[in-house]
């Protein structure tokens, strides 16, 4: 049971969007960010790695004002940032189930996430608020329904890679990552 609970766990902070690497400026042209996360595996015992890496990849395209994003954490994610200002954007997206693993008859969730994301001079700061449609046990079968979860990050960036540390919480317990990116871009 407690393995069921680790995986489960594993699963909901894996499908959730853990890095968010986005500054506040959106995208002028077409922007790709490759590279990863750390945070520590639930499963790490005497023999196994305490880290757990988890790759990025995001391709952006805007016009400086309204831009467009897909990354994969493991799940896919579409979303769409709208600045409103200097140092100052709206950011949302919708994460579907990874494309390889679990089916979803299993029980795997979707995401809705959204949040500001606060910034400037090479510095940025997001609060964001994430809907998690899980699987919940109910008389014998599984229904589904949202749960809330919650996470804060703070990054700095440059016009060629892009770094951060993040906590999100509400899932029973806290993961912290460590997440950078290489930035390659063409603008219009």
């Amino acid at each position: 049971m407690r393995a069921l609970a680790w995986g489960l766990v594993l699963l909901l902070s894996a499908c959730v969007p853990v890095a968010m690497l986005r500054p506040p400026e959106p995208a002028r042209g077409l922007e790709v960010s490759v590279g990863g996360s750390l945070f520590h595996n639930p499963f790490a015992n005497r023999d196994q790695y305490p880290i757990m890496p988890l790759p990025y990849l995001a391709v952006a395209f805007g016009d400086g004002e309204l831009e467009y994003n897909f990354s994969v954490q493991w799940g896919l994610r579409g979303g769409v940032k709208l600045g409103l200002g200097p140092g100052l954007a709206l950011d949302a997206g919708l994460t579907v189930p990874p494309l390889f693993g679990p089916d979803w008859s299993q029980g795997v969730p979707v995401v809705l996430d959204g949040g500001a994301i606060l910034g400037g001079d090479g510095f940025y700061f997001s609060p964001r608020v994430h809907l998690i449609r899980v699987p919940t046990p109910s008389g014998g079968s599984w229904e589904w329904a949202w749960q809330p979860a919650w996470q804060a990050s703070l990054g700095t960036y440059r016009r060629d890679w892009v770094a951060e540390v993040g906590a999100l919480g509400g899932l029973g317990r806290l993961l912290i990552h460590l997440s950078a990116a290489w930035r390659f871009g063409t603008a219009p």
